[in-house]
């Protein structure tokens, strides 16, 4: 019965997006679960999820389909939120302070995801601009 309660108790807290049917969705979705080989089974959450995926189980456990895609999209920590605030306090100097938010969200942007920026051929993008931006020449 615990894990009926667990299922419940989530439902409550997430009523907007889960319906009553939940916990039953749960334990069908547990026995379904329980049928599947040893080897075959998925041992983690994302796992399960695949599983679901995979199986094109969407329609038959929808509910445990947003439920998981729910605590999948939830952040583990809280590490990602104090980057950006650090990030932000590095761009946004004295010299800085009169950019608008528009333009700092940006540069935060590009600051936290510097690894992608890195890998960016800014040559390609100065060239298409030119070519797109240069006056015709009669």
């Amino acid at each position: 019965m615990p894990f009926r309660h667990q299922s419940a108790v989530l439902q409550k807290y997430y009523s907007k997006d889960l319906p009553v049917s939940f916990s039953n969705e749960c334990i069908h979705f547990q026995s379904y679960l329980l049928t599947l080989p040893k080897d075959n089974a998925p041992k983690t959450i994302l796992g399960m999820f695949q599983k679901i995926i995979e199986s094109d189980l969407q329609d038959v456990f929808p509910c445990i389909s947003i439920s998981l895609r729910m605590f999948l999209c939830c952040p583990a920590s809280n590490c990602s939120a104090e980057r950006s605030f650090s990030a932000l306090k590095r761009i946004k100097t004295y010299l800085r302070s009169s950019t608008k938010d528009g333009r700092l969200n940006d540069l935060a942007i590009l600051n936290i995801e510097s690894d992608l920026t890195v890998n960016i051929n800014y040559d390609d993008i100065i060239n298409k601009f030119s070519e797109l931006k240069a006056r015709r020449k009669m």
